[in-house]
């Protein structure tokens, strides 16, 4: 399956749900990102992620980006209810943990569609959309009363360093 998605700054939660999206998550997400000691992972432009999500953990690998208007990658998903022994698993395997860090998301959620506010230290809420072509995600980006052009498709670690960057 491919992810395709793009980021817009958050101020619309009263339009999702005008929209008829329904939330379905909110709270803290703890996220590990692992790779080989030689970054294997990086240098390909891949990621291993494990994700606390709720009672649920996430472990997903993302390939490399395409060159596309918006965000798009191979994923590959599966669920576990056991964060510590997914993650030590791995760590047996033979990898690294690269990256540790929580952030707070609310989910919403509208047929084929997640609309993901993220708030990240540091960073202003975000919104990230989800869906299955990249007709449906500009449909909302305007729908949301964005352009294109107020959109990124750079995933959440390049939007923290660039805010980072920017108030250094």
């Amino acid at each position: 399956m491919k992810e395709i998605e793009t980021k817009i700054p958050e101020k619309i939660r009263q339009k999702l749900l005008e929209f008829g999206a329904k939330k379905v998550f909110s709270g803290e997400m703890k996220i590990i990102k692992l790779d080989f000691p030689e970054f294997t992972l990086k240098k390909r432009g891949e990621l291993l992620r494990i994700r606390q999500v709720g009672d649920n953990c996430e472990l997903c690998f993302k390939g490399k980006k395409e060159k596309a208007l918006f965000k798009v990658q191979e994923e590959v998903q599966i669920i576990s209810n056991d964060f510590a022994t997914t993650q030590k698993i791995f760590e047996k395997l033979g990898f690294n943990i690269v990256y540790e860090g929580k952030k707070h998301r609310e989910t919403y959620k509208l047929k084929r569609i997640s609309f993901e506010i993220d708030s990240l230290d540091n960073v202003p809420p975000f919104l990230e959309i989800e869906a299955p072509t990249e007709k449906e995600v500009l449909y909302y980006i305007e729908k949301l009363g964005y352009t294109l052009e107020q959109t990124t498709n750079k995933t959440s670690a390049e939007v923290e360093e660039l805010y980072k960057k920017k108030h250094e």
